[in-house]
């Protein structure tokens, strides 16, 4: 099975402080639900995991149990 490679997920860098502590959150971007940005990198997962899934010979068996 043919495995598409994950989507690439850039890091950058951002920082707060809470509490005295600074936190760094390099993948915050992905908060924004409403930017292309995320909506892309999520299609591309969500295209990643239905080719695996897909490719499941038990698939059908499961889906139609699941359908019951």
């Amino acid at each position: 099975m043919r495995v598409l490679p994950p989507p690439p997920t850039p890091r950058e860098e951002v920082a707060d402080e809470w509490h005295g502590e600074r936190v760094i959150d390099p993948y915050r971007w992905l908060e924004d639900t409403d930017s292309e940005r995320t909506r892309a990198w999520t299609e591309a997962q969500n295209a990643r995991t239905r080719a695996v899934l897909d490719a499941l010979p038990q698939r059908r068996h499961f889906s139609a149990r699941l359908r019951e």
